[in-house]
Protein backbone atom coordinates (compact mmCIF):
# COMPACT_ATOMS: atom_id res chain seq x y z
CA UNK A 1 0.00 0.00 0.00
CA UNK A 2 1.34 3.73 -0.96
CA UNK A 3 -0.17 6.68 1.00
CA UNK A 4 0.80 10.19 0.85
CA UNK A 5 -0.18 12.73 3.22
CA UNK A 6 0.24 16.16 2.06
CA UNK A 7 0.56 19.42 4.23
CA UNK A 8 -1.20 22.33 2.19
CA UNK A 9 0.00 26.16 3.72
CA UNK A 10 2.21 28.65 3.88
CA UNK A 11 5.25 28.06 6.40
CA UNK A 12 5.06 31.30 8.49
CA UNK A 13 1.27 32.74 8.12
CA UNK A 14 0.06 31.30 11.25
CA UNK A 15 -2.76 29.04 11.46
CA UNK A 16 -2.00 28.30 7.64
CA UNK A 17 1.13 26.56 8.25
CA UNK A 18 -0.92 23.63 9.72
CA UNK A 19 -1.09 21.70 7.13
CA UNK A 20 2.62 21.77 6.62
CA UNK A 21 3.48 21.69 10.59
CA UNK A 22 1.65 18.44 10.39
CA UNK A 23 3.59 16.49 7.72
CA UNK A 24 7.05 18.06 8.98
CA UNK A 25 6.03 16.45 12.35
CA UNK A 26 4.46 13.07 11.99
CA UNK A 27 7.53 12.24 8.73
CA UNK A 28 9.60 10.83 10.90
CA UNK A 29 6.89 8.15 12.38
CA UNK A 30 6.59 7.32 8.57
CA UNK A 31 6.63 3.46 8.02
CA UNK A 32 6.98 1.50 4.87
CA UNK A 33 4.55 2.84 2.17
CA UNK A 34 3.66 6.02 4.07
CA UNK A 35 4.95 9.38 2.76
CA UNK A 36 4.73 12.98 3.76
CA UNK A 37 4.87 16.23 1.57
CA UNK A 38 5.09 20.07 2.03
CA UNK A 39 2.83 21.50 -0.47
CA UNK A 40 3.78 24.90 0.14
CA UNK A 41 4.60 25.32 -3.78
CA UNK A 42 1.57 25.24 -6.80
CA UNK A 43 -0.59 22.47 -7.15
CA UNK A 44 0.53 22.10 -11.34
CA UNK A 45 3.59 21.36 -10.23
CA UNK A 46 2.77 19.16 -7.34
CA UNK A 47 0.03 17.23 -10.40
CA UNK A 48 3.12 17.05 -12.49
CA UNK A 49 5.35 15.53 -9.58
CA UNK A 50 2.18 13.01 -9.20
CA UNK A 51 2.27 11.90 -12.95
CA UNK A 52 6.27 10.87 -12.29
CA UNK A 53 5.56 8.99 -9.41
CA UNK A 54 4.09 5.34 -8.74
CA UNK A 55 0.12 5.65 -7.97
CA UNK A 56 -0.55 5.75 -4.49
CA UNK A 57 -3.24 3.95 -3.19
CA UNK A 58 -4.84 6.71 -0.50
CA UNK A 59 -3.67 10.87 -0.26
CA UNK A 60 -4.78 12.65 2.32
CA UNK A 61 -4.56 16.42 2.47
CA UNK A 62 -4.72 18.40 5.44
CA UNK A 63 -4.30 22.03 5.36
CA UNK A 64 -6.13 25.41 7.22
CA UNK A 65 -9.45 26.59 5.30
CA UNK A 66 -11.71 29.42 6.83
CA UNK A 67 -15.14 28.60 6.28
CA UNK A 68 -16.65 30.26 8.73
CA UNK A 69 -16.78 27.72 11.72
CA UNK A 70 -15.65 28.19 15.11
CA UNK A 71 -11.85 28.49 15.27
CA UNK A 72 -9.51 25.51 15.81
CA UNK A 73 -12.86 23.37 13.99
CA UNK A 74 -11.98 19.94 12.39
CA UNK A 75 -12.91 18.23 9.79
CA UNK A 76 -12.00 15.45 7.76
CA UNK A 77 -13.64 13.91 4.61
CA UNK A 78 -13.96 11.41 1.84
CA UNK A 79 -13.19 13.75 -1.26
CA UNK A 80 -16.13 12.97 -3.74
CA UNK A 81 -14.24 14.03 -7.04
CA UNK A 82 -17.17 16.42 -8.11
CA UNK A 83 -15.59 19.05 -9.81
CA UNK A 84 -17.26 22.86 -10.16
CA UNK A 85 -17.91 24.44 -13.48
CA UNK A 86 -15.08 24.68 -16.05
CA UNK A 87 -14.41 28.32 -15.54
CA UNK A 88 -14.12 27.78 -11.62
CA UNK A 89 -11.54 24.96 -12.71
CA UNK A 90 -9.65 27.04 -15.17
CA UNK A 91 -9.79 30.16 -12.63
CA UNK A 92 -8.14 27.87 -9.98
CA UNK A 93 -5.45 26.59 -12.41
CA UNK A 94 -4.69 30.49 -12.90
CA UNK A 95 -4.50 31.43 -9.48
CA UNK A 96 -2.43 28.45 -8.83
CA UNK A 97 -0.03 29.20 -11.72
CA UNK A 98 0.36 32.78 -9.81
CA UNK A 99 1.26 31.20 -6.86
CA UNK A 100 -1.82 30.98 -4.75
CA UNK A 101 -1.36 28.00 -2.15
CA UNK A 102 -4.76 27.06 -0.75
CA UNK A 103 -6.48 23.39 0.30
CA UNK A 104 -9.15 23.55 -2.44
CA UNK A 105 -7.12 25.00 -5.73
CA UNK A 106 -4.67 22.28 -4.98
CA UNK A 107 -7.42 19.17 -4.85
CA UNK A 108 -9.48 20.84 -7.48
CA UNK A 109 -6.31 21.34 -9.75
CA UNK A 110 -5.29 17.88 -9.22
CA UNK A 111 -8.89 16.29 -10.00
CA UNK A 112 -8.87 18.24 -13.11
CA UNK A 113 -5.90 16.69 -14.66
CA UNK A 114 -7.26 13.49 -12.69
CA UNK A 115 -3.96 12.92 -11.32
CA UNK A 116 -5.58 11.58 -8.10
CA UNK A 117 -6.08 8.30 -6.83
CA UNK A 118 -10.36 7.27 -6.00
CA UNK A 119 -9.18 7.25 -1.75
CA UNK A 120 -8.86 10.65 -1.40
CA UNK A 121 -9.36 12.12 2.04
CA UNK A 122 -9.31 15.85 3.32
CA UNK A 123 -8.93 17.38 6.78
CA UNK A 124 -9.56 20.87 7.28
CA UNK A 125 -9.06 23.04 9.89
CA UNK A 126 -10.21 26.17 10.91
CA UNK A 127 -8.03 28.89 11.61
CA UNK A 128 -8.32 31.69 14.51
CA UNK A 129 -5.07 33.77 12.79
CA UNK A 130 -4.22 33.92 9.29
CA UNK A 131 -1.37 36.70 10.02
CA UNK A 132 2.05 36.69 8.90
CA UNK A 133 4.35 34.93 11.72
CA UNK A 134 5.44 32.08 13.73
CA UNK A 135 3.51 29.80 16.09
CA UNK A 136 -0.15 28.92 16.18
CA UNK A 137 -2.95 30.40 17.62
CA UNK A 138 -4.06 28.99 20.80
CA UNK A 139 -7.24 27.81 19.85
CA UNK A 140 -4.87 25.29 17.21
CA UNK A 141 -2.25 25.10 19.65
CA UNK A 142 -4.64 23.41 21.74
CA UNK A 143 -5.92 21.19 19.22
CA UNK A 144 -2.59 20.10 17.73
CA UNK A 145 -2.62 16.38 19.43
CA UNK A 146 -6.55 16.03 17.83
CA UNK A 147 -5.06 17.27 14.44
CA UNK A 148 -2.37 15.03 14.23
CA UNK A 149 -4.17 11.87 15.61
CA UNK A 150 -6.82 12.69 12.72
CA UNK A 151 -3.97 12.35 9.87
CA UNK A 152 -2.44 9.54 11.45
CA UNK A 153 -5.72 7.62 11.70
CA UNK A 154 -6.18 8.28 7.97
CA UNK A 155 -3.21 6.31 7.16
CA UNK A 156 -4.38 3.10 8.30
CA UNK A 157 -6.59 1.36 5.85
Amino acid sequence: MRILVCGVGYRYLRDNAVGVWITDTLAPQATNGIEFEDLGYHPVGFTQNLEERPTYDRIVFVGAVDRGRPPATITAYKYDHVLPDVTEVQERVGDSVTGSISLDNLVIVAEAFKALPEDVWIVEVEPADETWGDGFSPEIEAKLPEIMETVWSLTRL
